[in-house]
């Protein structure tokens, strides 16, 4: 897709149709009167007829012949101007962007809107509105034969704004930026776990490492044995593509020895290993990987940015698998930290390969450690699909991520972390069990047993779970993969002190 952004008369752009975003507030704005003017009325027109309240995802398209460069009007509605935010931005041009492709549309002209107040600065509307174009336009095509049969792409994307057209076009780039990285993970994801193996996983992030000051290790399994990573290596037992510890760093400020940590589960297949899962949805099990390519993901965005700051992600990657090698329920298991856990459940496998991570995190003496994890389905049952749950130790680091949540749109819910949930975690013949004694709390006890694994360092953990990928189509975003995790990972980078 070209992207370019005009500041000359509207009257000039050429495309096969103009998006025009409207407010619930009426009257029409004076812009959008002089717009409507041009084009004969046929604005005030739809809106009386239609009944358009311009309401959040409500559309009325209006064809209005060949007297301009563009034949046909899409009208958007964007709610009240004074709930505006990023998150609607992005929703409402992805909308755009499905239902005009339906259509076979291949040029588009979208008149951005002037704004009042310092809300959204012309940047962040930049920004935003070319992520929702380019999340929106993204197809995993990669295994399709027939090519003839593949929805039809956006050629051109122009914006037309009367914002300072540097800061507009710079929010693009950035934008363009991001989304790159946001679409890369969901391709990672949505690989088939035949070809997504931990191996994989590597080539992905050893192609990172071609970008500047960006580096990239990995740890086979000899060397995972010799870091004494025995959790990583009980859940891999069963599998037959051996585990991999991925370290990828960003060196963004070469002067400062602080370092922000992102770790990454990087399951790429679940079975649940001995303690099998359900038939059922298994299939969805390629995507237990997603914080994994988050934080691989995240390193590509930040680092194509240039942000000053020094970040590394961590990725312990395995499949868990079952067979006559498999560790099993009841095992008890030792832990790079040193600590013994009680096997009780082998489909808790997760939080033992993180658990590991965050104990060799600690070699950074980091600021902050993020880690990103399709951890439980308990966090799902609590919050759903719409944000992934947040928990750590450190209330600033909390408010942080949440800030960042709302900047990116990549929207999180906070649970607490009292005492009484580690002691759910407590074993009676070794340190720790990986699955809590007592009902619920499934998501909060399984961030309580990481918890125990983290040591003088501010710490917060993510089960995107729930949002990592999506069954159903949505009016913004089609099915699979979504990159949860990767575009809060950015703006926490961004605004990190």
């Amino acid at each position: 897709m070209k992207i370019s952004t005009f500041n000359e008369s509207l009257l000039e752009v050429k495309a096969q149709t103009l998006v025009l975003f409207l407010f619930e507030e009426k009257p029409l704005s004076q812009e959008v009167l002089q717009i409507d003017k041009e084009m004969g009325g046929v604005i005030q027109i739809a809106v009386k007829e239609e009944r358009f309240a311009a309401k959040k995802g409500e559309m009325v398209s209006v064809n209005i012949g060949k007297k301009l460069g563009f034949t046909r009007v899409l009208l958007l509605g964007l709610g009240k101007k004074s709930n505006l935010s990023s998150l609607v931005l992005k929703r409402g041009m992805g909308t755009a962007i499905r239902t005009l492709t339906k259509s076979k549309t291949q040029k588009i002209a979208v008149y951005v809107p002037r704004l009042s107040g310092k809300k959204l600065q012309a940047g962040q509307i930049g920004e935003s509105l070319c992520l929702g174009a380019l999340t929106a336009e993204y197809q995993f095509t990669e295994y399709k034969t027939e090519k003839k049969d593949l929805p039809t792409r956006v050629n051109e994307l122009t914006f037309y704004t009367t914002y300072p057209l540097k800061t507009f076009s710079r929010g693009i780039e950035e934008g363009e930026i991001i989304a790159t990285a946001v679409n890369n993970s969901r391709d990672y994801g949505n690989q088939p776990s035949n070809k997504a193996n931990p191996s994989y996983l590597v080539s992905m992030a050893q192609e990172v490492a071609k970008t500047p000051k960006v580096r990239c290790k990995v740890l086979n399994k000899e060397e995972i044995k010799q870091k004494k990573m025995e959790a990583l290596l009980a859940v891999s037992q069963g599998a037959k593509h051996p585990p991999k510890f991925i370290i990828l760093e960003y060196k963004g400020k070469p002067s400062s020895k602080d370092w922000l940590v992102f770790v990454g589960k990087g399951i790429t297949f679940d079975s649940g290993g001995i303690s099998i899962k359900p038939g059922e949805k298994m299939d969805e099990m390629k995507f237990d990987m997603a914080g994994g390519g988050a934080a691989i993901s995240a390193v590509e965005a930040i680092a194509n940015l240039k942000l000053t700051i020094n970040i590394v992600a961590l990725i312990p990657a395995t499949e868990n698998l079952p067979s006559g090698e498999a560790y099993k329920p009841g095992d008890i298991i030792g832990s790079a930290a040193g600590k013994t856990i009680e096997v009780i459940n082998t489909d808790a496998e997760g939080r033992l390969i993180l658990a590991d991570a965050l104990h060799y995190a600690k070699r950074y003496k980091p600021k902050a450690v993020v880690d990103f994890a399709t951890l439980t389905g308990a966090c799902v049952s609590a919050l759903g699909t719409h944000a992934s749950g947040l928990m750590g130790n450190n209330s600033n680091l909390i408010q942080k991520i949440k800030q960042a949540g709302e900047l990116s749109g990549d929207r999180v819910w906070e649970l607490p972390l009292w005492e009484e949930y580690s002691k759910q975690v407590k074993s009676d013949i070794a340190d720790l069990r990986n699955m809590s004694t007592g009902l619920g709390g499934g998501a909060i006890t399984a961030a309580a047993f990481l918890s125990e694994f983290i040591k003088d360092y501010s710490w917060a953990h993510l089960d995107i779970a729930g949002t990592a990928w999506s069954t159903e189509e949505k009016p913004y975003l089609g099915k699979g993969a979504t990159g949860s995790g990767v575009a809060i990972a950015v703006e926490l980078a961004r605004k990190w002190k």
